[in-house]
């Protein structure tokens, strides 16, 4: 079997195929000698920096293309990665400077400076770069896409607060009536005991001073939290037990007790995990629905209120608040939560849909439902705390 001959390529035709290479490749392509005067230079690297071949040729490479770092700095050359490769004989990599065209503009730049070897000695090195210029457009119009998305997530919560400004600036009106309305009933009960000579009614007398200036404190609370509201930033919030709220909330809305004639229960579960609220606006929740549910059995025999908790689906809490009144009117089935809505000859129609704000703030839902005897229940759940947070 006879085995074919390979003819060894002349040096000539080795060095045509390295110059078509050169010429082919998109990526410019510079060889420099150990002074770092340029020996070649191929198409891409003289289109990309605007010096003819012959303006390249036999001058150094750092002082016509890498003289200067992108803030106008001078770039001394004993600081250059390029001249580095063929003092130390490692290649040198960069991806983040910029070479200068002959117009004096600049444009980003990745490149490779790797040390050129004769015969194990070091005689230069050859670098390959590439214009990055739309790379680095494309990332900066993916991070200021991604600010004008973060500006304008933070414009829509803004905004989001300030088209509920007139049913919060209602609402103002709607929530400090309540204890501005006890702050007077207590200064005016204990300005009429104050007139007696009996200690014991006397005593009596502070002790509706003292929930006089409670009430007045709720006030000036809710305004508070309804300024934290319109603001940009979120209200404080602490780690709290939502049976605590409910008696805290029902202890301002009834002070005195069961003088109100209507039967009044809880079934709080008890144990319940921590939830992290605002805890005045969540108090503002169980208030008005128990006001709500107060004024709707003022006409309703064996009236009857109860609130209960409990845990479900292992890691929500769901608060109900029920009555055995006269119902849903029909014209408010559908649009309960909506802001303006009221059957109340003086009400405004905002305490439920603040509520439904309150609630959903808080990651949360809230609906309401006919009870098959009679009377409303509304229902509104929390998320409880992570296990992590727990512990």
């Amino acid at each position: 079997m006879k085995r074919k001959m390979t003819i060894p390529q002349s040096k000539e035709a080795i060095r045509r195929q390295r110059d078509l290479i050169l010429s082919a490749t998109g990526d410019g392509i510079y060889g420099i000698d150990m002074n770092g005067k340029t020996m070649f230079v191929n198409p891409a690297a003289a289109k990309m920096s605007g010096f003819a071949d012959e303006e390249m040729l036999g001058f150094s490479q750092h002082e016509l293309m890498h003289h200067t770092y992108s803030d106008g700095r001078p770039y001394p050359v004993h600081e250059c990665p390029i001249y580095a490769a063929f003092k130390d004989g490692k290649v040198h990599r960069c991806a983040n400077e910029v070479f200068w065209r002959k117009d004096g503009t600049s444009f980003p730049v990745e490149y490779v400076s790797t040390p050129i070897l004769d015969d194990g000695k070091l005689v230069g090195a050859v670098v390959s770069f590439r214009d990055i210029s739309e790379r680095v457009a494309a990332e900066k119009a993916l991070e200021q896409s991604k600010q004008r998305e973060r500006d304008l997530q933070s414009d829509l919560r803004h905004a989001s607060r300030l088209s509920v400004m007139g049913e919060v600036s209602s609402a103002m009106a709607h929530e400090l009536n309540q204890p501005l309305t006890a702050v007077i009933n207590y200064v005016q009960a204990a300005g009429r005991l104050m007139e007696s000579e009996d200690q014991f009614t006397k005593d009596k007398a502070l002790g509706y001073m003292g929930k006089a200036v409670e009430q007045a404190s709720r006030a000036g609370a809710i305004i508070r939290g309804l300024r934290q509201y319109v603001e940009k930033e979120d209200a404080d919030r602490s780690f709290e037990c939502i049976n605590t709220i409910i008696e805290e909330a029902v202890a301002l809305i009834l002070p005195g007790g069961s003088d109100t004639g209507i039967g009044f229960e809880t079934a709080l579960e008890e144990n319940l995990p921590s939830i992290l609220v605002d805890k005045i606006r969540l108090q503002q929740v169980i208030v008005n629905l128990v006001r709500n549910a107060l004024e709707a059995l003022q006409e309703t025999k064996n009236a009857l209120l109860v609130i209960s908790t409990k845990l479900v689906t292992g890691d929500m809490i769901e608060v109900r608040v029920s009555d055995n009144g006269p119902g849903l009117p029909k014209a408010l089935k559908g649009k309960l939560f909506q802001s303006f809505v009221t059957n109340k000859s003086k009400g405004m129609g905002v305490g439920l849909s603040i509520c439904r704000t309150i609630i959903e703030e808080h990651e949360g839902k809230i609906s309401a439902q006919e009870n098959v005897d009679g009377g409303v229940t509304f229902c509104f759940t929390l998320p409880t705390l992570p296990p992590v947070l727990e512990a």
